[in-house]
């Protein structure tokens, strides 16, 4: 009770609705820069079961926008330095890591042990092989992304919403340098995940279920437009 006080300070939120967080379990794609602040924020915030999948490295190129790692973990495996830091901020969290490559063959058996899916990936191959997973489990997907000075939020399978192929049909063209993000947007947009998360979980307020959030940092003009809903 004393670790989550300031919970019960916010209007309308119950024992109950920590309770439910506590009993809830995410599994987070991607430990890089999104993946960085939806797990610090879900583990702080007391989710008591916790999937950590990536397959990557810490490079110094990371760092910048990654907050989970420091310049110790450079050459480290991410799932295993985020699966420490997070056990550091909340020992009661419960860590599930997958140090692997998420695919077609094997994100079923990872994906249905979860309640709910956090894309915090950067490739569209990830994301689509998510949303079919999270179609056929019918568990809701917490998308996100970021890149140069903005970002997109929504949620894809939960209530009346569709899915992420229907936003984007077909994977665009994909550069041969990587694309440039400011740091702190991932943090901005994984903390937009982490929240969704956190109403999905209670059932407080209203998700962007159906709806897509774009940020844009730079100009001060964030919109949110309405997605066509699931038949």
């Amino acid at each position: 009770m004393e670790r989550y006080a300031r919970h019960f300070y916010v209007k309308g939120f119950q024992p109950l609705h920590q309770q439910q967080i506590l009993d809830a379990s995410v599994l987070v794609v991607g430990a890089g820069g999104l993946g960085s602040a939806i797990l610090l924020y879900l583990s702080a915030s007391g989710v008591g079961h916790l999937g950590i999948a990536d397959f990557d490295q810490v490079s110094e190129s990371n760092l910048n926008r990654q907050i989970l790692y420091t310049p110790q973990c450079l050459g480290q495996s991410k799932v295993a330095q985020a699966t420490e830091k997070i056990r550091q901020i909340n020992p009661n969290c419960r860590i599930t890591p997958v140090n692997s490559r998420i695919t077609q063959d094997n994100i079923m058996d990872i994906a249905q042990k979860f309640d709910i899916v956090a894309d915090a990936s950067d490739n569209f191959e990830t994301r689509y092989i998510l949303d079919q997973a999270c179609a056929r489990l019918k568990k809701p997907l917490v998308y996100g992304t970021a890149e140069q000075w903005t970002g997109q939020v929504s949620v894809f399978h939960y209530l009346h919403a569709g899915s992420y192929r229907e936003l984007y049909p077909d994977p665009p063209a994909v550069s041969s340098t990587p694309p440039g993000v400011m740091g702190p947007m991932p943090g901005l947009v994984g903390t937009r995940q982490a929240l969704e998360i956190l109403k999905i979980i209670t059932q407080q307020g209203e998700t962007l279920a159906g709806k897509l959030l774009i940020i844009d940092a730079l100009n001060n003009h964030d919109q949110t437009i309405m997605l066509k809903p699931q038949p």
